[in-house]
């Protein structure tokens, strides 16, 4: 199937998905532009495969972006810079304790996790 007769007959949501896997494929895998638009297009042809018919939600990552931001404060602070990370990353500098308090002890977790395993 072509992109243009893709894009024509496939559902908005799935021509989407086409376009932003194309334009990912270009700019981290440096793809050229007829490899990442037929990447696009396998990709969305294979979800509609797969979950077509569906009722799918996709959530919009809060959680992992969060995350993200918390492993940023963690990493940036020196014991002395709960102000400077509050203002920087837009919180209170209590919620820069309470996140630097649980990612040490998610990171404690682990690693008593690993002394464990075989």
């Amino acid at each position: 199937m072509s992109k243009r007769e893709f894009k024509s007959k496939g559902p908005e949501l799935l021509a989407d998905l086409a376009a932003h896997t194309a334009a990912i494929s270009i700019e981290l895998l440096n793809l050229d532009q007829d490899a990442a638009e037929q990447l696009g297009t396998e990709l969305a042809e294979r979800m509609a495969g797969h979950w077509g018919g569906q009722n799918l939600y996709f959530p919009m990552g809060l959680s992992l972006q969060l995350t993200k931001r918390d492993n940023q404060i963690y990493a940036e602070f020196d014991g002395m810079n709960h102000s400077d990370l509050a203002r920087k990353y837009s919180v209170s500098v209590q919620w820069v304790y309470k996140i630097v308090k649980a990612v040490r002890r998610a990171e404690m977790a682990r690693r008593q996790e690993d002394l464990f395993q075989e």
